[in-house]
């Protein structure tokens, strides 16, 4: 079976939404679970059948699957890679961490003065 929501449906992708919801109607009523007691398969695409539906209705979900930001279950999909060209184009603060240079430590001697105290108080070997 195919996780394209709108092959589940049988409906193309400019679709309008009155269509999509006959095509859904006339798709429930021949995949009813009521009308095929047991039988698993007719079953489970019964659930794709609805899970397809509600992704395609919804006008927010439906942009959202057209631009590819979330799977036919509605999951996030990964952001893509990003690569050095991405990076070295970009300004000092993306590239660096942040455009102050105020990070989690000013210098180096807070990065000792952290793991062995401050003000001579620390570990003596």
């Amino acid at each position: 079976m195919t996780d394209d929501p709108y092959q589940i449906l049988g409906v193309p992708r400019a679709a309008k939404p009155d269509e999509i919801r006959k095509a859904y109607r006339k798709r429930a009523k021949e995949l009813h679970p009521d009308l095929h007691p047991g039988d698993k398969e007719v079953e489970a695409k019964f659930k794709a059948l609805s899970a397809a539906y509600h992704l395609v209705n919804d006008p927010e979900q439906r942009a959202r699957f057209d631009r590819g930001e979330i799977d036919a279950s509605g999951a996030e999909r990964p952001q893509q890679q990003q690569f050095y060209r991405h990076y070295a184009d970009a300004d000092h603060a993306r590239r660096y961490g942040s455009a102050g240079g105020t990070g989690e430590f000013e210098d180096v001697s807070d990065i000792f003065a952290d793991l062995f105290g401050r003000g001579g108080a620390g570990a003596r070997f």
